[in-house]
């Protein structure tokens, strides 16, 4: 499918200055832009293949498109390379085809939801994609722009922009970047990516709309028990307790010498699973008390658990960070967007 609809064209005479010009016309998320040039949008096509009006995608409830022009325009401004455009690509496919509405949904809810970007496989090397050192802080050119490009198409093609289709309350700093890669090549376990069916030598992405992320230094643990003991009492006590019993997954984001000490001691992803599912809940009272369940406390209230992820299966693992202290993050799945993983189609590999 495509659409005639173009982007404009702005010619700026000598005075006028591209990256205030795009602030005046509201196209930042608060930072400078890179100007969208004319040629930098069609290196950006010319990348992948695709024509400025083939279509990505419809929202129907905002009654919006976007077409491929428009999101190569927004990777320009966020300052992506072409390379990085097929990511920015499937990650929206994997939005569309969750729910497109969902695109709406995730930045019109009050509890401030952001957007995480995980990558598996030979791409992460090829465009030189952070998943060591400062996992997720900035420094790397790929980890920061291709999230910071997701967030621009949803402010400038589906005006999710605070206080008028953002209405998140407390805002959240996920909602400029969480993109990182797995530590595939450090990892004990299986990448992630092939936990979900893919083979290892594919490209991936997986999608998931998040929570703010936690840190955990279990510094002074020397069993597998007490360091997921630390995990399970994050994942029991976190604020938004209120979506426990709704499905929600969670993602492990093990790091470096907690993931070689767990794999010393013998355990297992599944192994791991299960032990922090059965063990991560509050009672129904416990959670009444709280303000996170309606209704006065009943005598079952006090043995009922609700636990905070109802399977093994959605406790996610990845092993990512450096080899620099002993600490692993934890980051809840909210379910406007399931964690989704779809191939990244590559033109030039």
């Amino acid at each position: 499918m495509a659409s005639d609809a173009r982007a404009l064209i702005h010619d700026l005479d000598y005075s006028q200055d591209p990256v205030e010009e795009c602030y005046r016309r509201g196209w930042t998320d608060g930072m400078p832009v890179a100007p969208p040039t004319v040629e930098k949008v069609n290196q950006m096509l010319d990348y992948v293949g695709l024509s400025p009006g083939d279509v990505l995608g419809e929202v129907p409830v905002r009654r919006r498109v976007l077409t491929a022009e428009q999101a190569a325009a927004n990777c320009v401004m966020a300052g992506c390379l072409p390379e990085y455009f097929p990511i920015v690509l499937a990650a929206m496919k994997a939005l569309f085809e969750h729910d497109p509405n969902c695109i709406h949904e995730i930045s019109a809810v009050t509890n401030s939801t952001g957007i995480m970007l995980l990558v598996n496989g030979p791409i992460r090397k090829n465009i030189d994609l952070n998943c060591t050192d400062n996992l997720f802080s900035p420094g790397y050119r790929a980890n920061s722009t291709i999230g910071r490009a997701i967030r621009l198409i949803f402010i400038n093609v589906f005006e999710q922009r605070p206080g008028v289709l953002d209405r998140g309350c407390m805002g959240s700093l996920t909602k400029y970047s969480v993109c990182f890669g797995e530590d595939e090549e450090d990892s004990p376990w299986e990448p992630y990516h092939v936990t979900q069916g893919f083979v290892a030598d594919q490209s991936t992405v997986t999608v998931a709309a998040i929570q703010d992320v936690e840190m955990f230094g279990n510094r002074y643990g020397t069993t597998g028990e007490s360091l997921m003991d630390s995990i399970v009492e994050g994942m029991a006590s976190h604020g938004l307790a209120i979506y426990f019993g709704r499905g929600i997954k969670w993602f492990w984001v093990v790091g470096h010498w907690h993931a070689e000490m767990l794999n010393r001691l013998g355990w297992t992803r599944p192994l791991m699973q299960e032990y922090i599912q059965e063990r991560s809940y509050r009672t129904r009272a416990q959670l009444k008390g709280l303000g996170y369940i309606k209704g006065e406390v009943v005598v079952q209230d006090e043995t009922e658990r609700v636990y905070a992820a109802q399977a093994a299966e959605d406790i996610l693992i990845v092993k990512a960070g450096g080899n620099s202290g002993i600490y692993s993050n934890l980051i809840m799945n909210y379910y406007g967007v399931e964690a989704t993983t779809v191939p990244i189609v590559n033109p030039k590999s």
